[in-house]
């Protein structure tokens, strides 16, 4: 032991890894040799911004009486993507990390929205010291985050990270309607895109296109996630449902009624409510698929299948609305005169 501390303190240390492709260690071939960066790590990272959550225990604990009743217990949390999330929650009894999905990081966002959330940069490498003795959550916390602090509770913990010039204290309510907003444009941009550059094509092409682009945003990770958590919550933070309706399915809707409407002035089809058209479709391509998935029923469609279903859905909406003299084609402004039926024809 005393050896390997002596070489320890000789300049260079133990050899780490390498940063000319070969090997330096007795015994290791050059192909097995591991490149490192200035840190001393195999993969370069740049520093992430974490939700550190400071909250009231969910189970009565012998030590809660000496802590403010919202500093009870922190616990961290990163965004990876749109849909999955990163906790690293400090339990009595072990580390738990895990990978949520949205709906699952949510339940505990709305923990920590009961007590304090502040967002935070990590450092990279850090300043932090394994050896400060007992590690609670408040120290595994600010180890996690690369910081030096001798804290052992997470309200000194918050009060030393609220002080930090980059803090940003983060209203819950108002971050889930702003994030739904943003990961649902995002994903009708993309979906939207493609139709929007190819304006102007039959109109059984455009549904298609834009068919296949709608449901494909509707069954993705994201989708789900963002239909879960607007569901889910809507009871108790309305604008975020209300971001997700106006962001997801009403832009989708308004861009086959803008399909239709311009396939009726072109005299392609004829159909007296277009937007009401444009509903029936969206609802036909999400129909039970939809459901199935959110259950857990089944994976996710792959493209064929999608298609197939679109192509259905876009064969059932255009063979009862294609043009045709008939002498129940009215004018789109005239009234249909009372007592006269509509053709099987019509939506």
């Amino acid at each position: 032991m005393s050896s390997l501390l002596s070489r320890a303190r000789l300049g260079g240390g133990i050899p780490r890894g390498t940063r000319d492709g070969r090997s330096h260690v007795e015994g290791v071939p050059d192909e097995l040799a591991i490149e490192i960066d200035a840190d001393g790590s195999p993969v370069s990272f740049p520093a992430a911004d974490w939700f550190i959550c400071f909250v009231p225990g969910l189970q009565k604990q012998w030590w809660h009486r000496f802590v403010p009743g919202n500093y009870q217990h922190v616990f961290a949390m990163r965004m990876v993507d749109d849909s999955s999330w990163i906790l690293v929650e400090p339990w009595w009894t072990r580390m738990l990390i895990n990978v949520l999905t949205l709906d699952e990081a949510v339940k505990f966002l709305r923990w920590g929205a009961a007590g304090n959330i502040l967002q935070i940069r990590e450092s990279i490498p850090g300043c932090g010291n394994q050896a400060r003795g007992w590690s609670n959550c408040a120290v595994l916390t600010s180890f996690l985050l690369g910081r030096r602090y001798w804290t052992w509770t997470p309200h000194g913990l918050y009060r030393r990270l609220a002080a930090e010039p980059g803090a940003r204290p983060i209203d819950f309510a108002h971050w889930l309607a702003n994030h739904i907003r943003e990961v649902a444009s995002r994903n009708v941009d993309r979906a939207l895109a493609g139709i929007e550059r190819g304006g102007g094509q039959p109109v059984q092409a455009a549904l298609i296109q834009l068919g296949n682009a709608i449901m494909g945003a509707l069954m993705s990770r994201s989708g789900l996630g963002l239909y879960k958590v607007a569901i889910s919550e809507s009871s108790r933070f309305g604008a975020a449902a209300d971001a997700y309706w106006e962001y997801a399915p009403e832009r989708a809707i308004e861009a086959v009624r803008k399909v239709l409407e311009q396939a009726q002035l072109r005299g392609e089809i004829n159909i007296e409510e277009p937007a009401d058209a444009a509903r029936q479709f969206f609802s036909m391509l999400r129909g039970d698929i939809h459901l199935q998935m959110l259950f857990g029923l089944r994976e996710r469609p792959d493209p064929t299948e999608i298609h197939a279903r679109v192509t259905s859905a876009v064969d059932l909406i255009l063979n009862g609305a294609l043009a045709a003299p008939s002498q129940y084609a009215y004018p789109q402004a005239a009234r249909r005169p009372q007592g006269v039926q509509a053709p099987p024809s019509a939506l």
